[in-house]
Formats: C-alpha cells, structure tokens, sequence
C-alpha cells in the first residue's frame, strides 16, 4: 500500500475509532489489510500532526490536529494545564510539573505547539514533564505563565 493510501486509511481509523496507542492503530491497520512497522506508523503519527488528547470518557486518545479543531493552541494548553497540572516545581533553568496519570504527553503536546520562546524543549512521561527553560528567569517566568493558567 502507497503512503498516501495508509495515511488516509490511518485518518479515518482515528476518526472513527478510539485509538490509545500506537500497538492499537497497527492492529486495526492489520484488520485492513494493512501490515506496516511501528517506525512506519510513529513517522505517520508525526507526519500527520497527529496528537493525544482526552476522550468523551476522560481516557487519552489520538486525534487530528487541526487549528481550525483549537479554538487557540494557548487556550488548548491553558484548559489542559488548568484540568491536568497537579504541582510544579523550579530546579535551576528546568521546571518540573507533575500532571494525573497519562496527561503529561498531552499537555506537552500544546505546550509545543504554542512554542513559548523562553523554552529550550520538553520531555513527557506518563505523568511528569520536564521543561527545560533557556536561563533561570525564563524557568521563573514558565512557572508564572502555569500558575496563572492553573488559577
């Protein structure tokens, strides 16, 4: 199958199914007739801007990204940091926060695609985030932005 066709078959798979991980949309591509690697489908998920974001039911899933989806990439991030953060803390130019159980990678998710210029990067686990500010002042001034989100 041509990528094009896979990439289409892999957009309407997340439409129309709940898909919480990766091992989940290669076994319905399997169901398709669809054999393709786990490095196949990850380079597709980017590719795509594809994302995970919480279901009706609260559970994480995939999902098309699309400005025209996101009233605003910030409002996105604030809503996800306002539902998900549980604490925060400063260590030097990182900022650790602590979100519930699966939600790092979603708010990680926005907080990418806003871009905030004193953020050098960010790493997601299950449940922790780490922000890896560019000085001690811009980890100060991400801890603000979050708090004032959270409130």
């Amino acid at each position: 199958m041509k990528k094009a066709d896979r990439q289409r078959l892999i957009k309407q798979l997340i439409t129309e199914n709940e898909i919480e991980t990766q091992d989940d949309l290669i076994a319905l591509l399997e169901q398709s007739g669809v054999k393709a690697t786990q490095a196949t489908v990850s380079r597709d998920v980017r590719e795509m801007s594809i994302v995970k974001t919480h279901g009706s039911d609260g559970r994480v899933k995939y999902a098309l990204f699309s400005q025209q989806q996101a009233s605003s990439s910030e409002e996105k991030l604030k809503e996800s940091v306002k539902d998900s953060v549980i604490r925060m803390e400063r260590v030097q130019f990182m900022v650790i926060v602590h979100t519930d159980m699966g939600a790092a990678d979603v708010v990680t998710n926005f907080l990418d695609e806003v871009s905030y210029e004193e953020i050098a990067g960010t790493v997601a686990g299950v449940d922790t985030i780490i922000i890896i500010a560019r000085s001690e002042d811009d980890a100060v001034a991400v801890v603000e932005r979050f708090e004032a989100m959270m409130d």
